[in-house]
């Protein structure tokens, strides 16, 4: 009769927390993220081309009601966030029933009900995580082309049959070759979504742990210098290793970044095709200083654009190339290159960030929301300068600079600086540039890279048959982050915890 009581009790209690808020929280929010920034585009094209309305006007509907379909990101974020409500209160109902008669009493202690709560949080999560992921990859993408396939299986069979006859045999043959000319069947369309889960999850794993094994960080003043170092410049260097990653990336392994990732940092480089391609073919062995390999065209024709001698783009009679090259009609100083880029690099960045800032801080206008909005996009904008800068520099102080003073032509020749330490170098130098910016902005600036850096280690796509490694990955890690998030915001670091907390109230 008491354990009816009890149940009674806890069941009203579960069901006074089950609520669908959540759920169209994560589904507007989701929503909205996905329409607001192409629906911006598409309003702005709108405005600019006149002419076009009618195609553009198509395109806003298109976006409107495509983000409604089944299989898109909302009604993921919705299923994700639905399941796990719905799976924690299930769940937290089953083990405080599960409680009482162990306690023997009327109620479960505080304790116990807490760790419950906690377990009940996680497997809720890995449960709707693991099936969840399945809505963005019902369809695997296969990138041979199956046109292709199907005509080469159909003339293999009519090679084998003329040739043997249609026996057994025959048969067998026919089988094993349509089935190897069948293109493989590949996953990977959530790769970045996952690589981000998992690297917030560590992220969040390894501050908390910190936090209970150093109480002291909390306290700057009472915690060691060394602890309070490591503490203060960890993000630093997680930027700068991240993204010197995504630009050795960029330079060598495009395939490895994502499309629209690619654009924007060629946009920002502002720097000439021809150069990145003799530098690539330079990496590759096919741009070699003293021999004629056929490749002397691509920099001649710059030579050509910006009235240099052609003997400067040709590697039998130039060794190095010259970096004035590379400044691509700066001049010949590299200090005054750097600059250049500098000044480039801002300019790009403030046209875009003055207008978000000052957008932002619209809310609550004032003289002082207008000055920091001011202050912020300068700093930003900084930044990027300062990155592209210190980038391009950097390839200038160790190709011909600083680099042939400290190393001699014998240990490091020309061609071994050019075909990748001149890049290396850019790309260790470049990401300290995020010490312009406010220390929690160098803290969004790492968790925003890294993942990127980390998904240049993986293929893009993958073998279907693999894909519930990456289930595995991402239900563990959106687990470890509801389950934090949840209870406290600030146990998962930046806007992130505070989103998630949000949604999940």
């Amino acid at each position: 009769m008491a354990r009816a009581i009890n149940h009674e009790i806890l069941l009203a209690r579960n069901v006074q927390s089950l609520s669908f808020f959540p759920l169209l929280r994560a589904y507007g929010l989701a929503y909205v993220s996905t329409t607001a920034p192409r629906l911006l585009k598409l309003l702005l094209l709108l405005y600019r081309k006149k002419s076009a309305r009618g195609n553009i006007f198509a395109s806003i509907y298109s976006v409107l009601a495509g983000s409604f379909a089944v299989r898109r990101f909302p009604t993921f974020c919705a299923a994700l966030v639905g399941g796990y409500t719905f799976l924690q209160w299930l769940l937290r109902l089953l083990f405080d029933y599960a409680s009482i008669p162990s306690m023997g009493r009327k109620v479960p202690s505080k304790r116990l009900r807490n760790a419950s709560h906690a377990a009940s949080r996680f497997l809720a999560a890995v449960i709707s995580a693991w099936f969840s992921l399945d809505l963005l990859n019902y369809k695997a993408i296969a990138k041979v082309d199956r046109k292709k396939s199907k005509q080469a299986a159909q003339d293999q069979q009519r090679h084998v049959v003329n040739d043997t006859g249609p026996t057994l045999q025959t048969a067998k043959i026919l089988d094993s070759k349509i089935s190897q000319a069948s293109p493989p069947v590949l996953a990977g369309k959530t790769v970045d979504l996952t690589l981000l889960t998992v690297t917030r999850a560590l992220d969040s794993l390894v501050v908390n742990l910190c936090r209970r094994s150093h109480p002291s960080l909390a306290n700057t003043a009472s915690a060691s210098s060394t602890l309070t170092a490591i503490s203060r410049y960890a993000d630093t260097f997680v930027f700068a290793l991240s993204s010197g990653t995504v630009m050795w990336a960029w330079f060598y392994l495009p395939d490895r970044l994502p499309r629209a990732y690619n654009k924007w940092i060629g946009e920002a480089a502002q720097v000439d095709h021809r150069l990145i391609d003799v530098l690539r073919k330079a990496h590759a062995g096919e741009f070699i200083y003293g021999e004629d390999t056929g490749q002397a065209h691509i920099l001649q024709g710059m030579c050509s654009d910006y009235g240099w001698p052609l003997a400067w783009g040709d590697p039998v009679k130039t060794t190095p190339i010259p970096c004035e090259i590379v400044h691509m009609g700066t001049g010949p100083s590299c200090h005054w290159h750097a600059a250049v880029r500098f000044s480039r690099a801002f300019q790009f960045a403030l046209a875009t960030n003055l207008p978000l800032q000052l957008l932002v801080k619209a809310r609550n206008p004032s003289f002082r929301a207008f000055r920091r909005a001011c202050e912020e996009a300068v700093r930003s904008s900084a930044f990027l300068g300062a990155f592209v800068g210190l980038f391009y520099y950097g390839v200038c102080l160790s190709r011909t600079r600083l680099g042939p003073r400290i190393f001699s032509r014998e240990t490091i020749t020309p061609m071994m600086w050019d075909s990748g330490l001149c890049v290396g170098t850019g790309c260790v130098l470049c990401g300290w540039s995020t010490l312009i910016e406010a220390e929690k902005r160098r803290m969004e600036l790492a968790l925003f890279v890294a993942p990127r850096a980390l998904a240049t280690l993986f293929p893009r796509d993958y073998n279907a048959n693999h894909f519930w490694k990456e289930k595995a990955a991402f239900s563990l890690s959106t687990a470890v982050l509801f389950t934090l998030a949840h209870e406290d915001s600030s146990r998962v670091r930046g806007v992130l915890g505070r989103l998630i907390h949000l949604v999940l109230q």
